[in-house]
C-alpha cells in the first residue's frame, strides 16, 4: 500500500463495502453495497484502482475476480485520523476536540464516552 495515500471518496466507499463483507468478495457483492446509481463498470474500475494502490488483492476464480482487503479498516482509520489531526489541528488532539465542542458537535453522551475511554486508557498504563 502506498504509505501516505488517502483514498478519494468513491474508492473509500468501495473499501467500506469490502470491509463490511466477509472476504473474499466479488464485484457483484460490492455492487450491492454501494449507491444504486453506480454502474458495474465503475465498481470494477474502483476495485482495479484499489488493487493497484495495494489496498486489495485480486485472485481469479473461474470467470470472476475475488477481492480481499490487504489493509484493515482499523489500520486505515488510525493512519487517516493521525493525518487529519496533523493537517487540520497541528497535531493537537485537544484542539480537535475543542473545535468539536465549540461547534456543538459533542453531546453529553459523547463527553461521557470520551471520559470513560480516557479513564480506561489511563488504567492500562
Amino acid at each position: 500500500m502506498e504509505k501516505n495515500k488517502r483514498l478519494p471518496d468513491a474508492e473509500l466507499e468501495v473499501m467500506q463495502a469490502v470491509w463490511s463483507l466477509s472476504p473474499p468478495v466479488t464485484a457483484s457483492d460490492v455492487q450491492q453495497k454501494v449507491p444504486s446509481d453506480w454502474k458495474a463498470t465503475s465498481v470494477l474500475t474502483f476495485l482495479s484502482r484499489l488493487c493497484d494502490k495495494g489496498f486489495l488483492s485480486c485472485e481469479k476464480q473461474g470467470r470472476q475476480n475475488q477481492y480481499t482487503p490487504r489493509v484493515t479498516r482499523e489500520a486505515y482509520l488510525q493512519r487517516e485520523s493521525r493525518s487529519f489531526v496533523e493537517r487540520l489541528c497541528g497535531g493537537s488532539v485537544k484542539n480537535f476536540v475543542a473545535s468539536l465542542s465549540d461547534a456543538g458537535a459533542l453531546t453529553e453522551d459523547d463527553l461521557n464516552d470520551l471520559r470513560a475511554f480516557l479513564d480506561a486508557q489511563e488504567q492500562q498504563k
